[in-house]
């Protein structure tokens, strides 16, 4: 196990680190951008008149004629990250057009590297009986490092991730400075060190198709914060396209020098004052971010430390520490993470537990009581720990479901969901008494594991069951209360724990991102506590 993660209260209101519908927003829109990039590689493709492209700010310009090459490229690579980038996020994405716009991907960076090998080693072809047949040594760059950057942003893992990113960012900071180039009447910038220039044509496709790549996971990596409702987000989608741009924008201070004294070193110190920039912008933004969630806590805490002196002040400063409990130490390949925002004051109804049982295995166990306040947050705890004594005894799910009924109080209503894992070959049982359906996402599917019986009440006799599971390397099996989706709540033909298991397949990743992405599943401050227990194998 990488990290123990211990139980967090999130702050209610929008100082969360994810907010899910501004991430789907932003991935309509980058789904919008492919769609428009594939659109213009095919009319590149296909000899359009661009004629409109020589009457820019300057006057006329000599634009390069984009080569077949390039196009061609343009066009694989367009299609490689609509096929890629949309399958990985939409559930039900067909995996074979998938896999076909990955294998693109590296068709297109390889032959990029292959033309700039060819440029760094002065070679010939046959094929490009001149340097201007050639594609343009730039335009092998943005093939390479956006051809690589697609496979790595559809990655699970965010050092990847993070990687796909720096990759598309240079690629669109480099398209920038050559663009600002051509609009002002200096085509030369687009050379790159060598000759010859990027068209204007590859140019604008760069700059599109790099956009549209960073956004296959608006959410992950680096853009976490531009995906943050907070101010730090805010600052980051207002001011990160001005700071992209920066660099083009010297191009305006340095008119007056004769291009051969400045083009190389121009775009070397363009290109590195805007990553610096942006550096810096990523810097402040998480401060203000941090600033915020701590100021918000803060607030959220005083305000349920108001309401729990109204509930009986002694016994929910007994309480208030016992919800969600993680007892076990370091268990190499496996992560977990757990959430926990009660809707009403300090305590609620809700109570989870995940401790090393005897023999090696992990018992992980999640009570939802009925009502708020005290009472319910008491029989809570009381039930976890009942059925996590159980478990230790070396009863099944079942059997400790079972052995409890008569321990109950005879007003008392609760849901449960009992898990034994074993972490050494992944086989997970489980039984759940009336508790919202377990969430078992795959690398390539989900599959929501139901109640096995119904509610917990006094004295009510009624047989439990044991299902079986297998935890391959990389799924992760996730429990909620039904203050975070509710069964019985439909959209569009689908319940709320299927909506839920449809954004965990496409942007579920490590355990304390997908615990955060079921907490920020219900918009709104919750008005039912909210619990997540999040299991993970590691790949």
């Amino acid at each position: 196990m990488s990290e123990m993660t211990s139980p967090e209260v999130e702050a209610p209101g929008p100082y969360t680190s994810i907010d899910p519908a501004l991430e789907r927003r932003l991935a309509v829109i980058g789904h919008t951008i492919r769609w428009l990039v594939v659109g213009y590689a095919v009319v590149v493709l296909w000899d359009a008149a661009f004629d409109w492209f020589a009457e820019l700010p300057d006057g006329p310009l000599t634009v390069r004629a984009i080569t077949p090459g390039e196009a061609v490229s343009l066009v694989a690579l367009s299609i490689a990250a609509l096929l890629a980038g949309d399958n990985i996020r939409a559930v039900g994405g067909s995996m074979i057009l998938r896999r076909v716009g990955l294998v693109m991907c590296w068709v297109t960076a390889a032959f990029g590297l292959f033309v700039m090998i060819t440029f760094i080693l002065n070679l010939s072809w046959p094929w490009w009986a001149t340097p201007n047949d050639m594609p343009a040594f730039a335009v092998g760059l943005s093939l390479f490092m956006l051809g690589a950057a697609i496979p790595l942003s559809i990655s699970r893992r965010e050092l990847r991730v993070i990687a796909g990113q720096v990759a598309t960012l240079l690629v669109f900071s480099l398209s920038g400075v050559v663009f600002v180039g051509y609009a002002f009447g200096d085509p030369s910038v687009g050379r790159l060190f060598l000759r010859p220039e990027i068209s204007f044509q590859a140019t604008v496709g760069s700059l599109l198709l790099a956009l549209g790549v960073i956004l296959i996971r608006p959410g992950s990596g680096l853009l976490s914060i531009a995906a943050s409702p907070s101010q730090g987000g805010g600052l980051i989608r207002r001011l990160g396209p001005v700071v992209l741009f920066a660099p083009a924008l010297l191009l305006f201070f340095v008119e007056g020098l004769p291009p051969q004294d400045r083009i190389d070193a121009l775009a070397v110190v363009a290109v590195s004052l805007g990553f610096l920039l942006l550096v810096l912008l990523g810097v402040l933004a998480r401060a203000v971010d941090v600033t915020a969630i701590e100021a918000s806590t803060a607030q959220a805490q005083a305000a349920r430390a108001q309401q729990g002196l109204d509930q009986e002040a002694p016994l929910v400063a007994r309480l208030a520490g016992n919800f969600h409990v993680v007892e076990m130490g370091e268990l190499e390949g496996w992560d977990v993470a757990t959430r926990f925002r009660p809707g009403e004051g300090a305590v609620g109804g809700d109570a989870s537990v995940v401790r090393m049982l005897p023999h090696g295995q992990v018992g992980v166990v999640l009570v939802d009581v009925t009502g708020h306040g005290p009472d319910p947050a008491f029989r809570a705890i009381r039930t976890r720990d009942l059925l996590i004594h159980a478990l230790s005894l070396g009863h099944s799910p079942s059997e400790a479901l079972s052995s409890i009924e008569m321990s109950l109080e005879s007003d008392a209503l609760a849901s449960a969901a009992v898990v034994c894992l074993q972490p050494e070959d992944g086989g997970l049982i489980f039984a759940s008494a009336g508790h919202p359906p377990m969430i078992h996402v795959g690398t390539q599917a989900v599959r929501l594991l139901g109640p096995t019986g119904p509610l917990l009440f006094l004295g009510s006799h009624v047989g439990h069951e044991d299902e079986e599971v297998e935890m391959l390397p990389g799924d992760t099996v996730v429990l909620f209360s039904d203050g975070v989706a509710d069964v019985q709540t439909v959209t569009r033909g689908r319940t709320e724990p299927e909506q839920l298991g449809d954004l965990l397949l496409a942007e579920g990743g490590l355990a304390a991102r997908t615990a955060d992405l079921v907490l920020g599943f219900g918009e709104g401050d919750p008005s039912d506590d909210q619990s997540v227990v999040v299991i993970r194998r590691d790949l």
